[in-house]
């Protein structure tokens, strides 16, 4: 059971990948917003970075020690 739980990074990876999904529909919507449709994609890309370190955080320091 390596690397199980959740840690803060990847909490925060969700938080942000949604908020930027949200952003991009927002942009679809409002044709002012759908210029920073750019910008909402670096944010959902940049939410999956932080995903991923918190999963190689976990797999490195797991929370139950085997």
């Amino acid at each position: 059971m390596v690397g199980t739980g959740l840690n803060g990074e990847i909490i925060s990876g969700i938080s942000l990948t949604l908020f930027g999904i949200m952003l991009v529909v927002f942009g679809l919507v409002n044709p002012i917003a759908a210029l920073l449709i750019p910008a909402d994609i670096m944010i959902i890309s940049i939410g999956v970075a932080v995903i991923l370190v918190g999963i190689y955080t976990n797999r490195k320091k797991p929370l139950i020690r085997p």
